[in-house]
């Protein structure tokens, strides 16, 4: 027996009845405050394309011909991108928040535009954090059974482990987010040149890094029963929190590898793919980078003050740990301008006891907290 099972958070489900056992089941794009309409027209999509959808995709400054017509086709799934740039702003926030460039003005502007002027490691990182944050809500969605264009799956699919003969299957197609966010994010690039071969390598790694998470999804089951016998179990199939792909592409933020075209500009020859930058002269071509790997064209700036034209906003003002050697330090994240300590005393009412009858006492306590402020 199969069935599709429509459930609030993203899984797929399963359940087993006393041994017999039933399956239920320079060009980043961002999508800013302008989809939160999308929302609102996201049911509208089962019936076809809705005249809010039409008017919402128009309104929207910054879609290519193909984005707004996919706007139109499935505002539903647009809604969800959405939902994962959203996802990934603050997840990008969180991973870099204490280094000099961390994340601040990404996806505070109103349309899709050219956010990151230089092709950095910290371009290839915001590109492939947006990419992961879409893939894995539009797979959310998909779960959820939000998307009409997203069905469930007729495949069954034996369970490995021969005491557990479950059938897994259902509403999770993870593949179908992978490939919307592909034709939606990777439709910009269209120049054919070197930071489009960033961005288009970049953008993969992100949607390969969010399909791996699949790897990390946990089984959770629920019994039901009379007087908790679980004759009746229910078990489902939650994916990962999103937290896990940004730190899997933090890492890979570490050890991302500087490249640059072949054929080389200076032979006027059209670029097909990226190589790793030789650290010599006259080293030869290098190889071409791995599908896993982020990459940059550009030496990323200092970030230690603030320049439009590198998207640097500075360190001026921000928060330090003053015992720390890592990158949240004073002696790194002040840029050895040194720093200012601030000292507050905040007093709370602490300790209380109730008294029969009726009062209540509390003793004062007194917090002092020291703040570290780069000059």
């Amino acid at each position: 027996m199969l069935e599709c099972v429509r459930r609030a958070s993203p899984v797929v489900r399963a359940s087993t009845i006393a041994g017999q056992h039933f399956f239920i089941n320079t060009k980043i794009v961002f999508l800013l405050v302008p989809f939160i309409l999308l929302l609102s027209v996201r049911n509208s999509a089962s019936g076809g394309v809705s005249l809010g959808a039409h008017l919402v995709c128009a309104r929207v400054a910054g879609l290519t011909d193909k984005q707004r017509a996919m706007c139109r086709a499935s505002p539903a799934a647009i809604a969800a991108v959405g939902d994962g740039l959203r996802m990934a702003y603050t997840e990008c926030r969180s991973q870099l928040g204490g280094y000099r460039w961390n994340c601040t003005g990404i996806g505070d502007g109103n349309d899709f535009g050219h956010v990151m002027p230089l092709a950095t490691r910290e371009a290839a990182f915001t590109y492939a954090i947006t990419s992961a944050g879409v893939t894995h809500a539009l797979s959310t969605a998909c779960a959820r059974g939000d998307l009409p264009a997203c069905g469930c799956s007729s495949n069954r699919r034996r369970s490995p482990s021969p005491t557990e003969q479950f059938q897994w299957g259902g509403c999770g197609e993870a593949a179908y987010g992978a490939r919307f966010a592909r034709r939606f994010l990777d439709s910009r690039e269209m120049e054919a040149d070197a930071r489009s071969l960033m961005n288009l390598h970049n953008n993969r790694v992100g949607r390969k890094v969010s399909e791996m998470v699949k790897d990390l999804v946990r089984r959770e089951c629920k019994c039901h029963g009379v007087s908790g016998s679980c004759a009746l179990r229910t078990c489902w199939r939650a994916l990962p929190p999103f937290r896990a792909v940004g730190a899997a592409l933090r890492d890979k933020y570490h050890r991302a590898r500087l490249v640059a075209p072949h054929p080389p500009p200076a032979t006027h020859a059209p670029q097909t793919h990226l190589v790793i930058r030789r650290s010599r002269q006259n080293a030869g071509v290098g190889r071409q980078p791995r599908k896993s790997e982020l990459v940059f064209l550009d030496p990323s700036p200092s970030y230690c003050e603030p320049d439009p034209v590198s998207g640097s906003m500075g360190t001026h003002g921000r928060h330090c740990n003053r015992t720390s050697r890592g990158e949240e330090g004073c002696e790194t994240l002040c840029c050895g301008r040194g720093y200012n300590t601030v000292r507050t005393e905040e007093e709370t009412k602490c300790n209380c006891r109730f008294h029969w009858c009726c009062r209540v006492s509390c003793d004062k306590c007194i917090t002092r907290t020291e703040l570290h402020v780069c000059k």
